[in-house]
């Protein structure tokens, strides 16, 4: 559920006195416009106060402002909880009784007047039009679990391969990589032929079980502590990369799956908190006309972040470390001297 359909729900529904008391907040009152009430660990019975026609948040006491500087009911749970937003999102669901991965609730017209009052506008991304669906568990047992030779010649060690879950598909010969989303739900299968040398008329790879990639940041679900520990994500663009990287004990990692972010996968990012290293593959970065770096690719990936969100890239500037389609990732040594010596700051 998008942040923004739930707080409409949350009002609609008159479930903020829900959400403080499964917070543990006290001294709970309502004043009409608004509520007062107190932090779990705090005094003050009015150090906190709620504002019903919009969920802002004013806690006078604790600065629960999120990475965008959000102060609203959400970002109240994930300070107190110690939750990354999304887990907030999913712990408000369980209290008010929603599917978190549910329908958006039919408009009426006390949304369609929330909506409009909070003047968010949209900015047509891809990625808005895909809705994020847990699919069955069963499916994996159809798929089994079994490491393969293959991706361990491309340096995925076969202990990496049972963690992140890998199997087969008999039917279509094709190694599977369920995805996951940060919670841990499974939201789709990707498969990947299983030949080394792929015709130019096949497909490497395909989705069994779709899903909506430009959501999820692949990995993340496993990642997060080492993330938070490091406090610095390093950003693949391929879930095999996040897997070899594994492999090698570098755990800070997701994958986007593809060849540039979404908004989703923007804002996911920048609420960890940490600092951002964008490792493309090589190759993604170069204008075909003219052989040059497309500069204004990066630069609109850049520009998808907060002015001071902290944002490096590896970027091969000697272009004599990576291969043409090479992932950072690859060759373990090159990724060291990559991430030493050609990890430069973009924002931030």
């Amino acid at each position: 559920m998008e942040a923004q359909e739930l707080k409409e729900r949350i009002i609609i529904d008159e479930k903020i006195i829900d959400i403080l008391e499964a917070l543990g907040m006290h001294s709970i009152k309502d004043k009409g416009n608004y509520i007062t009430c107190g932090m779990p660990d705090g005094n003050n019975p009015k150090s906190t106060v709620i504002y019903k026609d919009n969920l802002h948040v004013e806690a006078y006491t604790r600065n629960i402002k999120d990475a965008y500087g959000h102060s609203d009911i959400i970002s109240l749970v994930s300070f107190v909880n110690n939750t990354y937003f999304t887990e907030s999102i999913k712990w408000i669901c369980d209290v008010c009784g929603y599917d978190y991965y549910g329908q958006e609730v039919p408009q009426s017209r006390l949304a369609a007047w929330v909506r409009n009052m909070w003047k968010v506008v949209k900015e047509g991304k891809c990625d808005d039009d895909e809705k994020l669906l847990p699919i069955n568990e069963d499916i994996l047992h159809y798929f089994g679990r079994y490491g393969n030779p293959l991706f361990y010649k491309e340096g995925i060690s076969y202990e990496t391969q049972w963690e992140f879950e890998l199997g087969y598909d008999l039917y279509y010969h094709m190694i599977t990589i369920p995805i996951r989303d940060e919670l841990g739900f499974l939201v789709g299968v990707k498969g990947r032929l299983f030949k080394e040398v792929v015709e130019e008329w096949e497909s490497k790879y395909f989705y069994i079980q779709p899903c909506a990639k430009s959501k999820v940041l692949y990995g993340l679900h496993k990642t997060k502590p080492y993330i938070l520990e490091k406090k610095e994500v390093i950003v693949f663009e391929a879930e095999k990369s996040v897997m070899k990287a594994w492999s090698h004990g570098i755990r800070n990692t997701v994958a986007i799956g593809s060849h540039c972010l979404s908004d989703t996968q923007v804002q996911k990012l920048t609420h960890l908190g940490v600092d951002i290293v964008i490792a493309y593959d090589e190759g993604v970065e170069i204008d075909p006309k003219t052989g040059k770096v497309d500069k204004n690719f990066y630069r609109k990936e850049f520009d998808k972040f907060l002015p001071s969100q902290k944002v490096y890239c590896i970027y091969d500037k000697s272009k004599k470390i990576l291969d043409k389609k090479e992932s950072p990732i690859d060759d373990i040594d090159k990724w060291y001297r990559l991430y030493n010596e050609y990890k430069f700051k973009v924002r931030g």
